[in-house]
């Protein structure tokens, strides 16, 4: 275990990479303008663009169950980036309900992730989930069918981020069924994804299963430093 301190006296312990995540996942993605999050991305990541001033952004709404590294919710919102010739997800706002990984998503991950409370109602005839940034709406997800024919899918996909001044790439590899479902998603006016506005339709996935959650890795390391003649 790795221990941080904490503002306060105490000290919050938290497990060490790589985490097991089991549970299910709400996810989305959609066209939005780009000059709507351009500014949210540190240099030398750039936004990948697409023709008319759009951008792809995404937000994804984890349950994480029994047999995971640790059990909580989690939100991440963000856009597709690129830094030289590769492509992945960045990861704008996250937030969690449990303490270890929300410190662990600071500490270690370098993610800006938040304190977020989350209210699931897993009942017929659909799965509903509100989050909340203290009194105000991060977003609420409703219609998700309770049941749906999810298909196979393994895959190892990075996400981009920034250690300082450093790009780095956060490795997951996925072991989960998913599909394509349908479902409604409304963002709180004066929340902090008030900018994730979809331009078009909102493309819905249901996924379950099984990710595995890397230490980050340095893309661009410093130059070692010479060693000195003897």
């Amino acid at each position: 275990m790795t221990d941080i301190p904490s503002p306060g006296l105490t000290r919050i312990y938290y497990p060490p990479p790589p985490w097991f995540l089991r549970g299910s996942v709400l996810a989305a993605t959609c066209l939005i303008r780009a000059s709507t999050v351009e500014a949210l991305v540190p240099e030398p990541l750039a936004l990948f663009r697409l023709p008319g001033n759009m951008a792809i952004g995404y937000l994804a709404v984890a349950h994480y169950t029994a047999g995971s590294t640790r059990e909580y919710n989690e939100l991440v919102a963000g856009v597709v980036v690129r830094h030289k010739s590769l492509y992945g997800p960045y990861i704008t706002h996250t937030g969690a309900d449990d303490a270890q990984a929300q410190v662990a998503g600071r500490d270690v991950w370098h993610l800006p992730r938040q304190a977020w409370r989350f209210e699931w109602e897993f009942e017929q005839p659909e799965t509903r989930v509100r989050v909340w940034d203290g009194v105000r709406l991060v977003c609420s997800i409703i219609g998700v069918p309770p049941m749906a024919r999810l298909f196979p899918l393994n895959v190892s996909y990075p996400f981009l981020n920034m250690q300082g001044i450093h790009p780095t790439t956060i490795p997951i590899t996925y072991d989960v069924r998913a599909t394509s479902t349908g479902w409604k998603l409304q963002v709180g006016p004066d929340g902090p994804l008030a900018f994730f506005k979809p331009f078009g339709p909102l493309a819905t996935f249901v996924v379950k299963g099984w990710a595995r959650l890397e230490a980050p890795r340095l893309l661009d390391p410093p130059p070692a430093e010479p060693q000195p003649e003897e």
